[in-house]
Order: structure tokens, then C-alpha cells, then sequence
């Protein structure tokens, strides 16, 4: 009996420790226009809030296609990464080590076979691990 009282008790304290502990990680769906060969630049904005986290891309449908984040001001950005056009495609890490207070945007290419054409998917930031 007494073991069963301390096993309730770490597992009420365990309870309230994950409820208490905010979720660092952020998600939006994606949809998106594409011009095959051409960039397109998406003008949504997602701020990071948690410095060092990682930015992943997940295509649920659309062409093969590269994404890449990019500073929504103008300047950085990262290297293109390859969604290949099997739907879904796994989460994939587009951007990694950022700091807090950096605004991002995403831009798309397409490699499909129409001159245009529409994707989507999801986006996560402040993604710890």
C-alpha cells in the first residue's frame, strides 16, 4: 500500500510538471502557389522565440519541390531543400541554431510538370530537438 501512495504521488507531480511546462514548439499549415523554376516568396511571418531551436517543412501534397526559409526583411537565408513529390514526405529540417527574435519566411520551387502549381504541408519552429 505504501509503495502504491509514493507511485501516485510521483505520478501527480510528473502531471503537473508537464502541465506546467510550456510547449516550446510552433506549427502553421502551409499552402502555397508554385511557378516551376521560380521562386516564390511567401510573406506570412513566424518569429522564433527559443534560441538554438531548428525550422522543419512536411509536404502533405504538390510536385517535388525546394523550400527554404529565408528573412522575411531581406538578407539571410537558408539552402534549398528537396521535398520530393511522394506525398506525404517525412519532416524534414530546413534551418537549424536560430536565435530568438528572428523572423522567417518560407519561399517554394517547383519541379513538377506544370508551369504552375499549388503545395501543402506543415511548418514547425522553435523546435528543440
Amino acid at each position: 500500500m505504501k509503495k502504491r501512495l509514493i507511485l501516485l504521488a510521483f505520478g501527480i507531480i510528473a502531471a503537473l510538471f508537464a502541465t506546467a511546462m510550456p510547449a516550446s514548439a510552433s506549427s502553421a499549415g502551409l499552402s502555397g502557389s508554385l511557378r516551376k523554376g521560380q521562386w516564390v516568396h511567401y510573406g506570412t511571418q513566424r518569429t522564433i522565440s527559443v534560441s538554438g531551436t531548428h525550422i522543419f517543412v512536411k509536404k502533405t501534397d504538390g510536385p517535388e519541390l525546394d523550400v527554404k526559409w529565408r528573412r522575411c526583411a531581406g538578407g539571410a537565408e537558408g539552402s534549398p531543400v528537396r521535398l520530393q513529390n511522394a506525398d506525404p514526405t517525412p519532416r524534414i529540417r530546413i534551418g537549424s541554431n536560430f536565435r530568438s527574435g528572428t523572423v522567417f519566411c518560407l519561399s517554394a520551387k517547383s519541379h513538377g510538370n506544370n508551369t504552375t502549381d499549388t503545395w501543402n504541408g506543415t511548418v514547425w519552429w522553435n523546435v528543440t530537438s
